[in-house]
């Protein structure tokens, strides 16, 4: 499944020696909305496994995985490199999360008021798709039919904001909510210091 270097089942050793309580690690790998897995270390007792867990042995201890963290690391390695600047553990992962893309088709679940019809479409799908490039979309209200938007982050700035919004956030928010007529960018993009792209 993976491989964990010796340097890395040093500092694993040494940490459950410490700890009396402690007996195995637990891996985890879990999904942000970028193009990169989150990571996660965790030193339990052995009493803390669960039954759907897949265990793996790391010699002078055990590891469990959750199944889905297991399918996240075929293939990886985790080191530990102690450097001046920076020391701990580092995952090489062959492994890419599929990053979320705006969606097509119909949603049921966008019900009621029309803004709130807009937020939960920006916080459930058009958020995680813009976050892949670092960015964020907030929304600051509707009026005569138009929705006002503001880019933050890798969009604040970004020289393809106007592709984002007019192929991307604007279609899709008017496909779904079709009371809206326009969706207006009112952030002050000559301001960004973060742009995604140059």
């Amino acid at each position: 499944m993976f491989t964990m270097t010796d340097a890395a089942k040093e500092q694993i050793s040494t940490a459950l020696s410490k700890q009396e309580d402690k007996a195995a690690l637990r891996v985890e790998v879990t999904t942000n909305g970028t193009s990169e897995f989150s990571y996660g270390l965790k030193l339990i007792s052995l009493d803390e496994k669960t039954p759907e867990d897949v265990t793996v042995e790391g010699g002078e201890f055990q590891i469990f995985v959750d199944p889905k963290s297991a399918e996240y690391l075929k293939g990886a390695t985790i080191d530990y490199e102690d450097k001046i600047v920076k020391s701990g553990f580092k995952f090489r992962n062959p492994n890419k999360p599929e990053v979320p893309k705006l969606g097509d088709g119909p949603r049921s679940d966008l019900t009621g008021p029309v803004a709130e019809q807009i937020q939960r479409l920006i916080d459930t799908e058009l958020n995680p798709a813009v976050a892949a490039h670092g960015g964020m979309i907030q929304f600051l209200g509707v009026r005569d039919n138009k929705a006002y938007l503001t880019f933050g982050g890798g969009c604040h700035g970004c020289g393809m904001v106007d592709v984002t919004l007019k192929q991307g956030v604007e279609q899709r928010i008017r496909e779904l909510i079709p009371e809206i007529e326009e969706v207006i960018d009112s952030t002050d993009h000559s301001k960004g210091e973060n742009p995604f792209y140059a």
